[in-house]
């Protein structure tokens, strides 16, 4: 049986309405495995009560085949470690390389019988906690078929650097694993746009306007910086009189970010030729997509390493204008499916020692502020674009085709199925003896922090029921636990041991050794101090 697993939430928002760009990525991408790939169970590792039916609920609102569907298995992280030593994976894979990634290491090192595989995708690189990830990655004992993945060459090649930093400061310490690119893709349906009459009634815009739209959030600390777009804009409608020019900036922006938009829009006295749309419905990113003539995304920001939104456009058929930066580099072959416009970064940056104690988005804002777009040759391209038709058409289309042949998920699935039955091969025969090593960086908080209370749980302590426990044994009324703490605190345990003790007081070792508890022993002393902070049972030192 080939079995996925994954405890990295590809699930991560209850909306329907998510923009952010790993949220959008990862979850098409989960949508796409599950209908697309051969596994033939899905297991999936809730981190938290909220997140295991959040997952649920959207999966069964999604319109996914029922009998895909029935494939994925919900698991709390309390069976984690079962599962791990009970079943054959063909691989675990995570949708990021840093927060789960080493941890899962230890674990799969210290309790699978079958050492599967462990992928994990990259998304931006530019956090503040970027070194610290790529520091536990290189300490963590991974095994050779172990595998990050990049979506692009640009983000392999960061990943590279920040990997030989760490190496340089900490002496011999080295990332052991493999590295892959596989891109991002796109779901078939976002090629299938309105006829562009339709989506222009639905937005009000006129048949004649010539439409540049730009798709992305409104943030120049983690986008891009919308002036030097709307400066070009500006200019564009003061050069050409002859043509309706619309612009269109639809992105996910909150009260302050869309201020700062108007406010660029009523410098240039642009009101009537420039509309901004934000936190647009999917229903509206197809109109906008089907209206649209022109797409410009000018990324100034190293939190990008692939561009979402581009393929996106380019699915359309839209004639793309994009930075030359980052993955946009690997997504568009200039004058064939798109334009690239240059882009300029300083060569020594101020405050850059300062960049560990920095507020993080202030830091981001301060280095993009200094990568500079060709607006001359921004310009020009549009211009062009905006008198030749043609151009557009033809454009548009070679767009289009590069998506369908490269970046459907469908394509994407494949790509990675074939790097998982490599890597599971691989596994299977690389089996060598391996040290089992605890994980530095898992705080030992009882060790940590024994000396906090008073006194700590041993065997030899006695249990002896209270008042309100035999009130809770008679009613069988049990106080509520929190949702993320039920899963180790049944009812039906709290009562197998209130039986137990009701008789006489019990040690602690005596109930813990219980055969009739259907939990497991560390389980049981975690019940009987949850028991005794809601005053369920004493717990006493001696004799009773």
């Amino acid at each position: 049986m080939k079995i996925f697993g994954t405890i990295y939430p590809f699930i991560e928002s209850g909306e329907q309405s998510y923009r952010l760009g790993r949220h959008v990525a990862n979850y098409e991408f989960f949508k796409s495995l599950l209908c697309e790939s051969g596994f033939d169970e899905f297991h999936v590792f809730c981190m938290s009560v909220s997140h295991f039916n959040m997952t649920k609920n959207r999966l069964l609102k999604e319109s996914i085949p029922a009998t895909q569907k029935q494939k994925v298995k919900l698991f709390l992280y309390n069976h984690l470690v079962d599962q791990i030593r009970s079943t054959r994976y063909h691989v675990f894979h995570l949708g990021g390389w840093g927060y789960f990634f080493p941890g899962l290491v230890y674990l799969r090192n210290k309790y699978a019988n079958n050492k599967f595989p462990i992928t994990g995708l990259i998304h931006s690189l530019n956090g503040i906690e970027t070194n610290f990830h790529a520091l536990k990655i290189c300490t963590a004992p991974l095994l050779p078929y172990d595998t990050i993945v990049c979506s692009s060459n640009a983000g392999k090649k960061v990943l590279e650097n920040i990997f030989c930093a760490v190496n340089s400061h900490n002496g011999a310490i080295a990332y052991q694993g493999a590295v892959s690119i596989i891109p991002l893709g796109i779901n078939e349906a976002l090629l299938k746009t309105p006829p562009k009459k339709e989506c222009r009634t639905r937005l009000g815009l006129d048949e004649k306007d010539c439409v540049v739209l730009h798709v992305g959030r409104f943030s120049p600390n983690t986008k891009a910086d919308l002036y030097p777009l709307i400066s070009v804009f500006n200019r564009l409608t003061r050069t050409i009189p002859d043509k309706s020019l619309k612009l269109i900036c639809a992105g996910g922006a909150d009260s302050k970010q869309t201020q700062l938009v108007d406010g660029m829009i009523s410098e240039f006295d642009l009101a009537k030729s420039v509309r901004v749309i934000n936190n647009f419905t999917d229903a509206q990113k197809s109109d906008l997509y089907g209206a649209s003539d022109i797409y410009v995304s000018l990324s100034d920001n190293l939190q990008e390493t692939f561009g979402i939104s581009v393929i996106e456009a380019m699915g359309a058929g839209l004639a793309c204008v994009v930075s030359d930066i980052n993955g946009y580099t690997e997504l568009i072959e200039h004058k064939k499916n798109g334009f690239r416009i240059p882009t300029l970064w300083i060569d020594r940056l101020p405050l850059a020692e300062l960049s560990d104690i920095m507020d993080f988005e202030t830091m981001q804002l301060f280095l993009a502020q200094c990568m500079a777009i060709n607006t001359e040759e921004l310009y020009s391209c549009c211009n062009e674009l905006i008198h030749d038709e043609n151009l557009r058409s033809a454009t548009g289309e070679n767009a289009r085709q590069t998506v369908q042949q490269t970046f459907l998920w469908k394509h994407i699935i494949k790509k990675y199925e074939a790097l998982w039955d490599r890597v599971y091969e691989q596994s299977v025969s690389h089996s060598p003896k391996i040290p089992v090593k605890e994980n530095p960086f898992q705080n030992d908080y009882l060790n940590l922090f024994r000396h906090y209370p008073t006194a700590v749980i041993t065997d030899t302590d006695v249990c002896t029921i209270t008042g309100d426990g035999k009130e809770a044994l008679k009613t069988g009324k049990i106080p509520l636990t929190y949702s993320n703490i039920g899963s180790i605190i049944t009812d039906e345990t709290v009562i197998k041991i209130l039986e137990y003790i009701a008789g006489k007081p019990r040690t602690t070792g005596a109930v813990v050794s219980l055969d009739s508890l259907p939990v497991k022993q560390d389980e049981i002393r975690y019940s009987l101090l949850w028991m005794a902070k809601y005053s369920l049972i004493h717990i006493n030192k001696g004799k009773p």
